[in-house]
């Protein structure tokens, strides 16, 4: 039988409580580093990943903001091409060969696009009550 020599501490019957706690001290100072890399590894991942999120989340306000703005810039060229049509409607059938109403569409085709949605939306509804009522009669 071979005896191997180790650094662990005999335990004797008379002070064995005092032996426990030096054999637990022994090995925590052996193993405790080795957990102690990896929280600090753990807590600089988690930072990281934190970082990380809070860029994307900002990134992703501004890409919603940024839609937002191109949704309501569609909206509003929509709404000016239905205004063109239905001048374009009022052109065909003769409509704007009318004294006033000649000088009204030439002045609201000159600032169409300066329009706010208001007064787009008064022009469309002011439009289509003239085609209808041409068509009506």
């Amino acid at each position: 039988m071979i005896i191997e020599q180790t650094k662990i501490p005999d335990v004797i019957e008379e002070n064995i409580d005092k032996s426990k706690i030096v054999l637990a001290d022994n090995i925590i100072s052996n193993i405790y580093p080795l957990f102690d890399d990896m929280y600090s590894e753990y807590l600089s991942s988690t930072s990281n990943l934190k970082n990380d999120y809070k860029k994307k989340k900002s990134e992703l306000k501004k890409n919603k903001i940024h839609l937002e703005q191109l949704i309501s810039e569609l909206s509003r060229v929509k709404k000016i091409l239905k205004l063109l049509d239905r001048i374009e409607k009022m052109i065909s059938s003769g409509l704007v060969y009318d004294g006033s109403l000649k000088h009204e569409t030439i002045i609201l085709l000159k600032i169409v696009t300066k329009l706010s949605n208001e007064k787009i939306e008064f022009h469309l509804g002011n439009t289509l009550n003239t085609i209808t009522k041409r068509f009506s009669k």
